[in-house]
């Protein structure tokens, strides 16, 4: 009891600082990506709202205070989006670095529509990302078999889809981490299932649903944890890795 009592007093230390509440959505000028986390965290301003100049120490601070994201795992992000920029010296890059085709952004993503189907790899589609919510089943609470069908899901139906697909090793990864990091998001860690509400908010508003009752999880999210549930995922998939 003392040691959860702790953590929970850390974990409020760590969030004091971020403002959840101070939410807006991309304005003129700005920039996007395709990712949801990265993007929210910019309409909450924990990253800089306008989506520019985005350094390692920046990402590792905003991953950190806002997500509960390890310094390990943000710094390997942090240089995973640095190796897109325009400017690789220059240390910074912005987030629509991010949008070069089969770089982070890939085919069958769950909230994208494919780039040779005409879609824009910074701007949400609600059509692909409907598709996704139909493998939940309806249901207000999923757990990792239900985000494994989603993924799987959005796969096949891309491939089904888009004559151009393609799913090779460089874009089965992102798959299973983009799953994996919502997952341990919105998860809750008693019942080891995530809040359908959470996931539609994150991901329709690119908005951490802290007015819906959301908070960091008191797990940090690392490499440990990102390879622990890829495997879940993966015994949970048909394909073979």
């Amino acid at each position: 009891m003392k040691l959860l009592l702790v953590t929970y007093t850390l974990l409020g230390m760590v969030t004091a600082a971020v403002n959840f509440e101070d939410w807006h959505p991309q304005g003129h000028g700005f920039v996007r990506s395709p990712c949801p986390a990265l993007n929210s965290l910019a309409n909450h301003n924990v990253l800089p709202r306008d989506g520019r100049n985005y350094t390692i120490p920046v990402l590792v601070k905003a991953l950190g205070e806002g997500l509960n994201v390890s310094a390990e795992t943000a710094t390997a992000l942090a240089t995973l989006g640095l190796s897109l920029s325009k400017d690789p010296a220059s240390g910074a890059f912005d987030l629509d670095d991010l949008n070069k085709h089969n770089a982070i952004e890939h085919d069958a993503s769950l909230s994208r529509r494919d780039f040779d189907l005409g879609g824009n790899a910074q701007a949400f589609d609600r059509e692909t990302f409907q598709e996704t919510l139909s493998f939940f089943k309806g249901a207000t609470n999923v757990g990792i078999e239900d985000v494994a069908a989603a993924r799987w899901g959005r796969i096949q139906s891309s491939k089904a889809q888009n004559s151009k697909f393609v799913y090779g090793a460089n874009q089965t990864f992102p798959t299973y981490f983009e799953s994996s990091a919502y997952f341990q998001l919105f998860k809750d860690p008693k019942t080891n299932k995530a809040s359908v509400e959470w996931i539609k908010v994150f991901f329709e508003q690119e908005r951490m649903p802290w007015k819906e009752g959301w908070r960091p999880s008191i797990n940090r999210i690392d490499g440990f944890s990102i390879a622990q549930t890829t495997l879940q995922l993966a015994l949970h998939s048909p394909e073979k890795l």
